[in-house]
């Protein structure tokens, strides 16, 4: 059960970084059009952009035949290709033995990448509990957000307003082996008529998503159904 939350953190994670890269793009109809068509294709080849069931024989292969202090997270990486590309973490170099298994592994549409990294995501989420906001707050620094990021294999820890000195005590403090400071943003609150203007173009969305598969509910829907064949 432990790998299989190592498994959802990194992926969860992960997507929640394309997501915020999508949002300024949002209105691109050619984006939008592009990445749907993709989707509609992988559907009709059979081929799942998720790697599921790959993803679950290498699940019980790291747990049965590797430490869990030294499997670190596991990650889907887009960038490098559309179909993304499956990166397994590990604090040491795992044998060349082990490694051709798990490759051994892959389908057709899959394809693995190994890298070492210097902590486990464990490790990662103790650091972000020793952070006191708190104690930073009576220190007038305003914290937005803390967070696990698996691919950087930091805690990431977001201020608002940035700027070095208020991110120099939080260094000191914690030191910067585990942490990286960046600016945050502010959850926006919102006054009665623009939470009413909010819930009508709630709705009109909805509506349009329905009549033109809009691509982030598709994308959602993949992930929902990833996590559902999961558990």
């Amino acid at each position: 059960m432990r790998l299989y939350m190592k498994v959802m953190i990194g992926i969860v994670l992960f997507f929640s970084v394309c997501f915020m890269g999508f949002i300024p793009v949002f209105a691109s109809v050619d984006m939008e059009d592009d990445f749907l068509e993709k989707l509609e294709e992988w559907e009709e080849q059979g081929i799942d952009p998720n790697h599921t069931e790959v993803v679950l024989t290498i699940n019980d292969y790291i747990e049965n035949n590797i430490d869990s202090n030294v499997f670190a997270s596991l990650h889907i990486d887009r960038e490098q290709r559309d179909l993304g590309v499956i990166v397994l973490s590990f604090t040491e170099e795992i044998s060349a033995e082990h490694k051709s298994h798990i490759e051994g592994l892959l389908d057709e549409h899959a394809e693995i990448e190994f890298r070492t990294v210097d902590y486990t995501e464990e490790e990662l989420i103790k650091k972000q509990q020793e952070i006191d906001l708190l104690e930073l707050e009576n220190e007038g620094i305003s914290v937005v957000h803390t967070g696990v990021d698996v691919i950087a294999n930091k805690v990431e820890v977001g201020i608002d307003p940035y700027n070095d000195e208020e991110a120099a005590v939080i260094y000191e403090k914690y030191g910067d082996e585990m942490i990286t400071v960046v600016e945050g943003k502010q959850a926006t609150i919102l006054n009665g008529d623009n939470r009413a203007e909010t819930e009508v173009n709630d709705v009109e969305i909805v509506e349009e998503s329905e009549e033109d598969k809009n691509w982030f509910l598709k994308i959602v829907t993949s992930i929902s159904n990833w996590f559902s064949n999961l558990f």
